[in-house]
């Protein structure tokens, strides 16, 4: 499954798809996507309000 995970951090916003199973929790999604957003931020992320929510989940591409 893929999990679009929408982020605000201070002033900064997105969304980032995340592989995950079927019966994988919300927090552990988020989790995922927090270490995803660190990496291509070069290390850290900016002191401020956090935000992360779980948008949607949807089983991918299937032929």
């Amino acid at each position: 499954m893929i999990a679009t995970v929408k982020y605000q951090i201070a002033t900064y916003s997105g969304e980032v798809k995340v592989n995950c199973n079927e019966n994988d929790e919300d927090e552990y999604i988020i989790a995922l996507a927090k270490r995803i957003v660190t990496r291509r931020a070069g290390g850290s992320l900016p002191f401020g309000y956090e935000n992360w929510k779980v948008y949607e989940k949807n089983r991918g591409y299937e032929d």
